[in-house]
């Protein structure tokens, strides 16, 4: 068989290098001129990692990225709100129970497991046929190709999607939020914690991301499609939290140039991703708000599991039914279970935060751990 992927981020390469461990052809198509990701750091959680050694693509993690041992939420001005130790995590999944690196590195990393032959950039998809034999997919270069089934892994404003779906505007959610990467060596920031505070209609979390470096997003109630202040995204970030806690704006004030910003945006979990010999995978089937940090962890336990059942049978319409029917549940699970999260890390009446830290602050670790673990636990199949 030979499957079309169209997207060649996370997601895309990941099915490619999976389906390879099966026996099954691809060809990547990504619209860009070449691969690649936005300077940010990713987070890989521990059924990320299992996933990816299954299928042949998780070493080198540890030297590239910085393995979390414990996390914590706090209030705006540091005080400790919960406490999160990753040792039971760890100890009962056998790994890491999360690792940040860099988002265009771990890129890198997964596009050299692909043969260059096959992943073909500067090819946008515009449309596809699909026919009782196989899908014909055509480029706005005026390329086609033909294959057996398409995935399309083509991301948050998938083409794929529209096709089979039709058009829709993404969900906002209500916050918009800045990322960036810094390099400052300070003794609030020991290099295994990881930790969220949380203010008034305001967020801010640290990750160390490997080499020195750390990852930060802040988040901020806003209009949807607000624009940046005159001054620059960097002034705009250290005026948001120039009065929390330190590190805080000393992070900001480290960061490297090309701030990131994007409203938060999901999309209303859908009940079918595809039909006939085409169906979705990560960001196209299910954008998900970033509060659980599961986005590129979800795409990727999709790649494996569409590979497993892609060795388990030779009919791609049924093959593809069945991948859907494995991942559909557990991820319209987490793309709600994100919202919500969101929706109480960005509460801003300030009784309604009194009551939310409050509540966190007498919650047992033990109760937040068993929730992690709920979203950690995966069934993802093993792969040849």
């Amino acid at each position: 068989m030979k499957v079309i992927i169209v997207g060649g981020g996370i997601g895309g390469l990941s099915a490619a290098i999976a389906l390879e461990r099966v026996g099954v052809q691809s060809a990547v198509f990504e619209q860009a001129d070449r691969l690649r990701e936005v300077g940010s750091g990713v987070t890989l959680w521990v059924n990320a990692t299992k996933a990816l050694r299954k299928m042949g693509a998780a070493d080198g993690l540890l030297a590239r990225g910085s393995a979390e041992a414990r996390f914590e939420v706090r209030n705006w001005r540091g005080d400790a709100l919960s406490a999160a130790p990753f040792a039971r995590i760890e100890s009962k999944f056998r790994a890491p129970a999360n690792i940040c690196v860099h988002r265009g590195e771990f890129l890198e990393q997964l596009a050299r497991l692909v043969d260059p032959a096959r992943i073909h950039c500067g090819a946008r998809c515009t449309g596809f046929d699909e026919d009782h034999a196989g899908v014909t997919v055509r480029f706005a270069n005026g390329s086609e190709e033909r294959g057996d089934a398409l995935v399309g892994a083509d991301g948050l404003h998938s083409v794929v999607r529209a096709l089979l779906h039709g058009e829709s505007k993404p969900r906002y959610a209500g916050y918009t939020c800045w990322r960036g990467l810094a390099q400052l060596a300070h003794k609030a920031l020991p290099t295994d914690l990881a930790y969220e505070a949380w203010g008034p209609g305001k967020r801010f979390s640290v990750h160390h991301c490997g080499l020195g470096r750390i990852f930060w997003f802040g988040t901020k109630n806003a209009p949807e499609g607000a624009a940046d202040a005159p001054g620059g995204r960097k002034a705009e970030v250290l005026a948001c939290f120039r009065d929390w806690v330190s590190p805080i704006p000393e992070l900001i004030e480290a960061s490297q140039e090309g701030i990131l910003r994007n409203d938060i945006v999901d999309r209303k979990p859908l009940t079918s991703w595809g039909r006939g010999r085409v169906t979705l995978l990560g960001d196209a089937a299910h954008p998900t708000t970033p509060n659980l940090g599961q986005g590129a962890c979800q795409a990727i336990e999709d790649a494996v599991t569409l590979a497993h059942c892609f060795g388990q049978g030779d009919n791609a319409q049924r093959i593809l039914r069945s991948y859907e029917s494995r991942r559909i549940p557990r991820t319209n699970a987490i793309t709600r279970q994100s919202l919500r999260l969101g929706m109480l890390g960005q509460l801003e009446n300030p009784l309604a935060c009194a009551l939310r830290d409050a509540i966190i602050r007498i919650t047992p670790s033990a109760i937040s751990l068993r929730f992690m673990e709920s979203i950690l636990r995966s069934d993802v199949p093993a792969l040849p």
